[in-house]
């Protein structure tokens, strides 16, 4: 049965690993459906197109926002007063409900829409903290009560109450599921999200790669940390000598402050065997992948996992497509990090960037060792394809239509 779906993804500028997830997602599922695509502001699909690798050529792109204020919610963003936050998620469910679709899939990061059709999947990156209305007086208990009944008449549910309406939550991570639960008292099925296979490798060059969005969380850090990854490899004066490269990848988000600290991060590598891609298309990013013999990854270092989850890596889908080259993982053990790599089997894991580094030189000291993990690593990343997260994604959709 052809059905009518729809896709939300605010964040797609972002270029990252949830805008790909959606984009595969979106693909496949206009194979066989009439698919609608609702994004932030008009995007260039033919770049979209180099960049992930996908056919969007039957998909419905629809602009819900067009220069206003941003319609998700971000940890990053102060919170907005309840009214503000109804009023805009008013326009879009409106917008999306009228189009009466069979099934709307929500993936964008921080989204608080509630579901405008029958069935929804909320497919969760991490959550964010839920919003608790302050009923400390009889004024403010009338104006919660208020908004309740508004809302629900409005959409269908309160605004605090957003993932009730959904009939499905997903999550990209076992670590992202937890935090589901904790914090939103769901129950989330892990779905890790489709990561490409970019191999088959390449002749291996004294190469280690880094891919991921450049971008700040303020306080001058960025999110993914790429600037302890260079700290790192300026101790290893004996590689350099060797002829060992570091390359990072990515996406640059447009705002100031990641502006300045990129300018500072390549300023900290100048003289060094230290490349920059930024913005590179997908033929550059699989030709780094095949030649690269280790793949570093930070995200979530100096942050508690306990305290600071959302500053995690909630999965890690470079990490998997560098494991399909045959690049070995050398990665920070938190987060979804630790669902992706096995410890000493197809790759290694660290706590503190020296071990990073200790790591790093017995690989590059044991060619035996990298050898046999990069063999490990290629099998090991087989788990985490496209066709698996297409088949999983599949069983749910198949699954709500036949409990309606």
């Amino acid at each position: 049965m052809k059905m009518k779906i729809g896709i939300i993804n605010l964040g797609m500028q972002a270029r990252g690993g949830g805008e790909k997830r959606t984009l595969a997602l979106a693909e496949h599922l206009s194979r066989s459906h009439q698919v609608w695509l609702f994004v932030n502001e008009p995007l260039d699909r033919p770049s979209l197109e180099r960049y992930f690798d996908v056919d969007l050529s039957r998909i419905s792109f629809v602009p819900l926002n067009r220069g206003q204020q941003p319609i998700v919610r971000s940890q990053y963003r102060p919170r907005r007063g309840r009214l503000d936050d109804m009023t805009a998620q008013l326009s879009p469910f409106r917008r999306i409900k009228a189009l009466n679709l069979d099934v709307f899939i929500n993936n964008s990061q921080g989204s608080i829409l509630p579901c405008p059709s029958a069935r929804g999947i909320y497919m969760c990156m991490f959550p964010n903290k839920p919003s608790t209305p302050n009923r400390s007086s009889s004024l403010r208990r009338a104006y919660h009560l208020f908004m309740d009944r508004l809302e629900k008449r409005l959409l269908g549910c309160s605004v605090p109450d957003f993932i009730d309406s959904y009939s499905a939550v997903t999550a990209n991570s076992r670590f992202t599921a937890e935090w589901v639960e904790r914090m939103w008292g769901r129950r989330a099925e892990v779905i890790y999200s489709a990561c490409d296979r970019m191999g088959p490798p390449v002749a291996k060059e004294k190469i280690i790669l880094n891919v991921g969005r450049f971008t700040s969380v303020g306080a001058g850090t960025l999110y993914k940390q790429q600037h302890i990854l260079l700290d790192v490899f300026k101790q290893l004066t004996a590689a350099q000598r060797d002829g060992w490269q570091l390359h990072f990848a990515g996406s640059v988000a447009r705002d100031e402050e990641t502006s300045a600290l990129v300018g500072r991060l390549k300023d900290a590598a100048r003289r060094r065997s230290v490349f920059f891609h930024f913005d590179a298309e997908l033929d550059t990013l699989r030709d780094l992948y095949r030649r690269a013999s280790l793949y570093w990854h930070a995200t979530g270092y100096g942050f508690s996992a306990c305290e600071q989850p959302a500053l995690q890596e909630h999965f890690g889908m470079t990490t998997i497509e560098a494991m399909s080259a045959g690049a070995v993982p050398v990665v920070i053990n938190s987060g979804g990090q630790r669902e992706a790599v096995t410890h000493a089997v197809d790759g290694f894991l660290w706590n503190e960037p020296s071990t990073l580094a200790d790591q790093t030189v017995r690989l590059i000291n044991d060619p035996h060792l990298l050898e046999r993990l990069s063999r490990q690593a290629m099998w090991s990343s087989a788990k985490f394809s496209r066709a698996a997260f297409n088949t999983s994604m599949d069983l749910i959709i198949g699954r709500l239509m036949c409990e309606s």
